[in-house]
């Protein structure tokens, strides 16, 4: 089911599969990649209980082992909507036999999307609805058209410009997980532009940890559009766009929680920015992007 919102003349759709912003037009721009499946037919799925691939395809807790797609299960499921009004919707998932099977824990998930004139907030609630404590990964993984329109040109026209990228590190995963073996990046050393080139993706994500500030705009240098994507309470970002292809978007993908590292152990707890929390309490955490033009 699709849910549209309004606010002014800018809209947005949000489609209760997956519980994902399918759609945000500004001033007749769509800004969300539109899941072309001869590159991706994803657009911004929730990542959730675990970012990325897992070691061996599985998560430990309490010493038990379960299975565990990559990037979890949460996009792959119906959201149900709790709240909606004209420019805002909250869609909330919970527990189902399936999903005790690779993730022994009751739980609530929310999506809360509210869309503003020149933008849009994101924010995710995780409650531990269970007995036990319980750890987990969230993150998110919009997709974002690049180039907007004909005249802000190609994708190597684009540069991601960070508000303090002072002392942050680079990251290339291979194959999908983090990999000591793999050189750091040092394409933000002394600088906090990033301009794009398609072959910096060829191994697959770049991740940005350590900023001083968490906000970056993506923005065309030949029109100076773009948007400016705030993940304040996020620790890491990952950049993707398929590797090997001229695929026309990037993802801009904030994350509590990393690619399993080749020298890891399945442990959940292991794994770096896990969130672990009570039994009873929620994790609250999200994203906003406005517009630049």
């Amino acid at each position: 089911m699709l849910f549209k919102l309004q606010n002014g003349k800018t809209t947005a759709v949000v489609r209760s599969q997956g519980g994902e912003l399918v759609s945000f037009i500004h001033d007749g721009i769509e800004y969300v990649w539109q899941g072309l499946p001869e590159y991706w037919d994803g657009q911004a799925p929730i990542l959730f209980p675990v970012c990325c691939s897992p070691k061996d395809g599985k998560m430990a807790h309490g010493g038990v082992e379960y299975p565990m797609p990559k990037h979890g299960f949460a996009k792959d499921r119906e959201f149900e909507v709790v709240y909606m009004s004209k420019n805002k919707v909250i869609l909330e998932q919970r527990e189902t036999d399936e999903t005790l099977r690779m993730f022994p824990f009751c739980y609530s998930l929310a999506a809360e999307y509210t869309l503003l004139e020149d933008g849009f907030d994101v924010r995710f609630v995780v409650k531990n609805l269970d007995k036990n404590e319980m750890t987990f990964c969230i993150g998110g993984h919009p997709g974002f058209n690049v180039p907007l329109t004909e005249e802000d040109g190609g994708f190597e026209d684009y540069s991601l410009y960070f508000s303090d990228a002072d002392g942050c590190t680079v990251s290339v995963t291979k194959n999908g997980f983090m990999d000591s073996s793999v050189p750091k990046c040092d394409r933000l050393r002394g600088t906090n532009e990033l301009p794009l080139k398609y072959t910096d993706f060829d191994n697959d994500a770049m991740i940005v940890e350590n900023l001083p500030v968490k906000s970056v705009n993506l923005i065309s240098r030949r029109s100076g559009r773009g948007i400016r994507f705030d993940f304040g309470s996020f620790d890491a970002l990952g950049l993707w766009t398929p590797d090997h292809m001229t695929a026309p978007f990037l993802c801009l993908e904030p994350w509590n929680g990393l690619p399993a590292d080749v020298d890891e152990t399945t442990d959940a707890k292991s794994k770096k920015y896990a969130i672990t929390i009570a039994p009873g309490t929620e994790y609250v955490t999200g994203y906003h992007v406005t517009v630049i033009r």
